[in-house]
């Protein structure tokens, strides 16, 4: 499957007003996000046939707003959502769509390219000679095309992936949706949360200051345990009404280890 770029992001902004604060994530720094004011990089042109990837075993469609790309399992091709900034200053963005691959012999020795998510437009894209093939073999497969939240899978309908696999952060056992969803998982770490929905006093202190968060480019929210009572503290007011069910629904079933299920 491809591995999401967001696992190595070093800040979420989660944004919610009364909810969770800045909540840095786990793992190292982010990527230096794209300015859209620099000149896009012109599509290379193929001299050779560039293979056909179709949905299937061993294919992963992977969607971000507006935009689906076809990563081939065993790729190695890192995938994940990038802001592209309007101006200099960073005040405007717009979503954006990040894929690459790196020679892990050669860390030096990568290509990305980076897509606006709201459009399919290629913003830029720069890629080595040994990346080549595979890198335009999953470029030759974007798509536009809005979500239909009405055929989408869990956390919009169906139930959870029977075989997904349970991870474990901040004493929640949760699993991903689909990449197909557009809907990401981000563990982070943050100061402090109220709860909207609990009685005052409860989450107002998140135990180990971890939440798991999701977001799909519209909508954002978190959740996470109080630090005394143990109870679910969720944000939801940064979720677009046509999300809300299935942001609920996803929360549903995020465990508590060692109450709801064993961590």
């Amino acid at each position: 499957m491809a591995k999401p770029l967001w696992v190595a992001a070093g800040v979420a902004l989660l944004g919610i007003a009364g909810g969770l604060a800045v909540l840095t994530a786990a793992g190292g720094s982010e990527e230096d996000p794209v300015r859209q004011q620099e000149s896009a990089t012109p599509l290379v042109s193929v001299s050779l046939p560039v293979p056909s990837l179709t949905p299937g075993p061993g294919v992963t469609l992977w969607r971000w707003v507006n935009v689906t790309v076809l990563i081939p399992d065993g790729s190695d091709i890192t995938v994940g959502p990038q802001p592209i900034y309007l101006d200099p200053q960073g005040t405007e963005s717009r979503q954006g769509l990040s894929f690459g691959k790196t020679d892990p012999e050669h860390p030096e020795i990568n290509s990305q390219v980076r897509v606006d998510a709201e459009n399919g437009t290629v913003v830029s894209q720069d890629i080595r000679e040994q990346h080549r093939a595979v890198m335009e073999m999953v470029l030759a497969t974007l798509a536009v095309s809005a979500l239909d939240r009405s055929t989408t899978p869990w956390p919009y309908n169906g139930e959870p992936p029977q075989n997904g696999t349970r991870e474990v952060w901040g004493g929640m056992s949760y699993v991903r949706p689909d990449p197909a969803t557009g809907v990401i998982v981000e563990t982070v770490i943050g100061s402090y949360a109220r709860g909207g929905e609990s009685t005052p006093g409860e989450c107002e202190i998140l135990a180990d200051g971890k939440a798991v968060a999701i977001r799909n480019g519209r909508s954002s929210a978190g959740i996470g345990l109080d630090a005394i009572t143990h109870a679910p503290c969720k944000t939801l007011s940064h979720v677009l009404a046509e999300d809300l069910a299935a942001f609920e629904r996803y929360f549903s079933d995020v465990k508590r280890c060692n109450e709801e299920i064993q961590c």
